[in-house]
């Protein structure tokens, strides 16, 4: 045999050979028990447990509130209560209230009355606003800013506030003590205030200023209608009045001074008052007015010449009557120790 040929025939063997499957002996697996059957679990109902909500946090000092409210542009506004605040209010030309307070309490609106025809507040109440939302107590604040229609009428109670108020109808102001400065209210003024300075400046209407002690200042006044009265007093400070142009006019210092400098208007009736503090009176030389002066253990000079009528000395004082001009205007002036000094302007 060739060579060739036993080579073929070998690998025709070898084909042939791997070609027959071979039997490997298995070793039989243990069966797989079935799974039991899951139990019933017993389904509970469902509880819902009411939800609590956690309580109003309460108000915390140190909040800054802005608030506003549309009304009738002839609002009358109170705010019952003003304790230790900055105050501001303006007038504007909005038919709105805005409130804004600094580092203080909540604040909010009460309506006791609309217009019937427009619906809109003619009268607003601010206070206070607890956490637990009715109104009360006094509302309070490093800072108090209250924008207003320039038409409105405010009534204000307060403890200890500093207070200016600019360019508005009306108000009426009762305080424990702070400063109180009003401009442009044109429709009348009623300001006290028991510890502090009170001025008024561009306003008119019925005026009365008041403070125990204090200062009181009044410049380019003028009455809203005829008979009205301008009144101050104060029991420790100086009262200054410069171009007052009512024609009653009562003043009173019990320890400071006095200071007109203005007109005796013809039919005025004026009416000037101290204890001890020295009465200054600047007026015209031209000036037309009867004095009617009472000055017990004072003095009186003047630089305009006087008509004497009647002088009186007596054991409880001096008096005076006398005439400058024609006496179109009736002047008192009261004194006990103090000295009264008539000046040209």
């Amino acid at each position: 045999m060739r060579k060739g040929s036993l080579k073929l025939n070998i690998c025709a063997v070898v084909v042939c050979f791997a070609a027959v499957p071979v039997l490997v002996a298995q070793t039989p697996k243990d069966p797989i028990p079935p799974k039991p059957p899951k139990a019933e679990v017993e389904q509970k109902p469902e509880v819902r447990y009411p939800v609590r909500r956690p309580p109003r946090a309460p108000e915390v000092p140190g909040d800054t509130v802005e608030k506003a409210l549309a009304v009738d542009p002839q609002v009358n506004i109170k705010l019952p209560c003003i304790s230790q605040a900055r105050v501001t209010i303006n007038g504007w030309n909005r038919n709105e209230i805005r409130v804004f307070i600094k580092n203080g309490s909540n604040v909010g609106f009460k309506v006791h009355e609309t217009d019937p025809k427009s619906g809109k507040p003619v009268w607003v109440l601010i206070s206070r606003q607890p956490a637990g939302g009715a109104l009360s107590d006094c509302i309070s604040g490093e800072r108090i800013d209250i924008e207003v229609p320039f038409g409105a009428s405010l009534v204000l109670s307060g403890r200890k506030s500093d207070t200016r108020v600019d360019s508005i109808k009306k108000i009426s102001l009762d305080y424990a003590g702070g400063n109180v400065a009003l401009r442009n209210i044109s429709g009348g003024i009623v300001a006290k205030t028991y510890e502090g300075d009170v001025s008024v400046e561009n306003s008119g209407g019925q005026i009365t200023l008041q403070t125990s002690t204090g200062n009181i200042i009044a410049y380019g006044v003028t009455p809203g209608e005829v008979g009205d009265v301008f009144k101050a007093t104060t029991a420790n400070g100086r009262i200054t009045l410069q171009k007052v142009e009512h024609r009653q006019i009562v003043a009173s210092s019990v320890s400071g001074e006095l200071i007109f400098n203005g007109k005796f208007l013809s039919g005025g009736i004026y009416s000037f008052k101290t204890s001890a503090g020295i009465m200054k009176l600047a007026i015209p030389q031209t000036s037309s007015c009867r004095l009617i002066a009472s000055y017990g253990f004072g003095s009186i000079n003047s630089e305009i010449p006087l008509k004497i009528i009647t002088e009186t000395v007596s054991g409880g004082g001096k008096s005076l009557n006398a005439k400058i001009g024609e006496g179109e205007a009736t002047v008192n002036l009261t004194t006990n120790s103090g000295q009264i000094l008539i000046i040209k302007q």
